[in-house]
């Protein structure tokens, strides 16, 4: 991992080469159709033409790339680490997600082996932890027909790890970067959970989505690397959806804050209160201080309602 961003031992799918290209007609569509529309959340911060140029190989998007972040340090180092995130979610786990979800290590995703453990990759104990605290407050694996509303998708983790574990109804995956919609949509098709998971592209949102029809909608990493202005339209459309349960996890432990194109951060959290969000619940993705200190992870769950009233 020091000398290579993605592990290429599991072979990619026969069109990958070909699909997954930022020459491909359907992502330069893609640009131009979200270029058009002229609206805050196309104004790129964080994710900017020369972070995804740099730093993204749509082949291997489930390695080191601007979706995934690894420790990227000396081998011995990685695998403690891992092998103490393992241990650390197998204790919580008292629904079998580790086994039950699964990792094949494709797409170039780095894994790990420890005897009496499954394989396990960042994607797969990210997708448990978050599950698990779902389920914790709103009880999401016992819930029939789940419809969920999944705020800068990415390439579809959530969405692929939440329709294995839950009975899902609907899921939603919307994003304002255009290589997102495009691999994502490549991969829930690959996954074969398309549906229940639905791409829906920037400029069909009115069209494809209605009041109501969400209960949970979810935002890992993604408002904090918006701008302000980009932050306030996507909760503005969140709150005429009227979606009633709200999941963020921000970059900043439990700080709200957006990313602005000159790099300085701005506080959103009274925009969630101004839309009718409180916060019902907060804690830290890992609850015991010596896990959290060893692994360098100090975010926090962020669980809002909205009030019926709002």
């Amino acid at each position: 991992m020091l000398t290579q961003r993605y592990d290429d031992t599991v072979a990619l799918p026969a069109d990958a080469e070909t699909v997954l290209s930022q020459s491909h007609p359907r992502l330069r569509a893609l640009h131009e159709r979200y270029r058009s529309l002229g609206l805050p959340v196309t104004v790129p911060s964080v994710w900017d033409g020369e972070l995804i140029s740099n730093e993204l190989d749509l082949r291997y998007f489930r390695g080191e790339s601007p979706f995934v972040w690894n420790y990227r340090e000396w081998p011995r180092a990685m695998v403690l680490k891992y092998f103490i995130f393992t241990e650390y979610i197998a204790r919580r786990d008292r629904a079998g997600l580790l086994e039950k979800l699964g990792e094949d290590g494709s797409f170039g995703c780095w894994t790990f082996e420890y005897p009496g453990y499954p394989r396990v990759s960042r994607d797969l104990l990210d997708s448990v932890n978050e599950i698990l605290f779902l389920d914790q407050h709103l009880a999401i694996l016992s819930r029939p027909g789940l419809r969920v509303l999944d705020i800068g998708a990415g390439y579809g983790r959530t969405a692929y790890r939440m329709i294995q574990a839950a009975d899902v109804a609907d899921y939603c995956c919307v994003d304002a970067i255009p290589e997102s919609t495009f691999v994502c949509d490549y991969y829930l098709r690959h996954r074969g959970c398309t549906p229940p998971a639905r791409i829906v592209p920037l400029d069909e949102l009115d069209e494809q989505t209605e009041p109501g029809s969400f209960d949970l909608a979810v935002n890992i990493h993604s408002f904090s690397e918006c701008t302000y202005d980009a932050v306030t339209w996507w909760l503005e459309w969140l709150a005429r959806l009227g979606v009633p349960n709200l999941l963020v996890v921000p970059n900043d432990r439990e700080e709200l804050l957006a990313y602005e194109t000159d790099g300085s951060r701005r506080d959103f959290q009274p925009l969630l209160e101004e839309m009718g969000y409180r916060l019902t619940a907060s804690q830290p993705v890992l609850d015991d201080p010596a896990v959290q200190q060893l692994l360098e992870v100090p975010d926090h769950f962020l669980l809002f309602q909205r009030a019926l009233d709002a």
